[in-house]
């Protein structure tokens, strides 16, 4: 019993601190727009699905005897198809790794002047670039509707405020704005 409470311990640890934060969340004293959710929202929402994942592991630590993972079934995949486990060595690519680790702070740096919607777009297309992608057509479609699905989100659901980026960039993120129909 002692070894399953240990199992248990982070998820209880984390479980106690949800319900402080969200204690706190329900401090938030900013009221709602009319029509909008309020500005607690999201926290709360956070903060109880992490409670009920915290519950669930808690419960099934505490209950199963064992741990209970899928492990063996990628083992059995890799048997039927007739590879042997460690027959290729796992490659690694440190520099693809710098350079998404690069790419990533200059999108932060330049989201400001680009505005939200041109830096993702390039951050996308970029990231699928140093990572070795090369189909043209789908990185150019999936920048685009990527960048205009989490425009999308953000906005029109999250309520969040997005940099429009600076003269003549800012011009492109006042019209999707406008197009989208956030005022």
């Amino acid at each position: 019993m002692l070894n399953r409470l240990l199992r248990a311990s982070p998820y209880i640890v984390v479980q106690l601190a949800a319900m402080v934060l969200y204690q706190v969340a329900g401090r938030i004293d900013f009221p709602a727009a009319p029509g909008r959710i309020g500005p607690d929202f999201w926290p709360k929402s956070i903060l109880v699905l992490l409670g009920l994942v915290c519950v669930y592991e808690i419960i099934k630590n505490l209950l199963v005897g064992e741990t209970f993972t899928a492990a063996g079934l990628l083992e059995k995949l890799m048997k039927d198809s007739g590879e042997v486990e460690g027959e290729e060595r796992q490659r690694s690519y440190p520099l693809l790794l710098g350079g998404g680790v690069v790419l990533t702070v200059i999108y932060v740096v330049s989201i400001s002047s680009l505005g939200f919607f041109l830096a993702t777009i390039a951050y996308l297309a970029l990231f699928m670039l140093i990572g070795r992608y090369r189909n043209w057509t789908v990185i150019a479609v999936s920048s685009v509707l990527g960048s205009l699905a989490l425009m999308f989100i953000f906005m029109k659901v999250v309520y969040v405020s997005l940099p429009l980026g600076v003269e003549p960039f800012s011009a492109v993120s006042l019209w999707l704005l406008k197009v989208m129909g956030v005022h």
